[in-house]
């Protein structure tokens, strides 16, 4: 199954298709038509990952919205909050588990020195289980210990633009820890990040590496 299920939005945005349910990673800028959403998962609030318009064209009336409390809180309707080491199962996908997986800086500050996704925040990357196959989305995020929970994943999506995030060289490493069966390169080509940057990673990465090329990127 591997990448059978999963698309590339562009950026950190992912859809994912699981039986009949359509669930969306941080969807923004998403390009139109798409298919309606069973499930939206949100990593953190920054404008990139959590897209008010993008959610309220995408959610139908039982959309279920899962994300940190930060970002629920500003989102009508089917919420659940999770914070870091939190799970949920069967909702609303039956047999599809969504754990939160920390995620934040350990290296990268603003100019006034501050870490651009601070611990304290409480953002996520995620972990899904569906019949045996298991994909992490590691939100934006530098190497931390937290993510040895997903050692053996089946499939790694990683940022690597190095600003905000992990560089290429970091995400390597984090792939070398985790050591997925494949690893995408996330965070590049859009806002920030290059093609040189997805192939570094590519390079340097001790595990299979898949690029994938976006779906289709609405323009703002």
């Amino acid at each position: 199954m591997l990448l059978e299920p999963v698309e590339w939005l562009g950026h950190a945005g992912f859809r994912l298709r699981l039986g009949r349910a359509f669930i969306y990673i941080d969807p923004y800028r998403v390009a139109r038509p798409a298919p309606q959403a069973d499930l939206i998962l949100v990593t953190h609030g920054h404008y990139d990952h959590f897209s008010p318009r993008d959610i309220e064209e995408l959610a139908k009336a039982d959309t279920w919205l899962i994300g940190p409390a930060a970002v629920v809180e500003r989102v009508r309707g089917r919420v659940c909050s999770l914070a870091p080491g939190e799970a949920l199962l069967d909702e609303p996908v039956r047999g599809l588990e969504v754990r939160a997986i920390a995620a934040y800086n350990t290296s990268k500050r603003d100019p006034a020195g501050r870490l651009y996704h601070p611990r304290e925040a409480g953002w996520l990357g995620f972990e899904l289980r569906w019949r045996g196959w298991r994909l992490y989305h590691a939100g934006d995020t530098d190497v931390i210990p937290e993510m040895d929970a997903v050692t053996g994943c089946d499939v790694a999506l990683l940022p690597v633009s190095g600003r905000y995030v992990m560089t290429a060289e970091e995400a390597a490493e984090a792939a070398r820890r985790i050591q997925p069966r494949v690893a995408v390169p996330m965070h590049w080509g859009g806002e920030v990040g290059t093609r040189d940057d997805a192939e570094r990673f590519r390079k340097c990465a001790p595990v299979a590496v898949e690029l994938l090329e976006p779906v289709g990127s609405a323009s703002a």
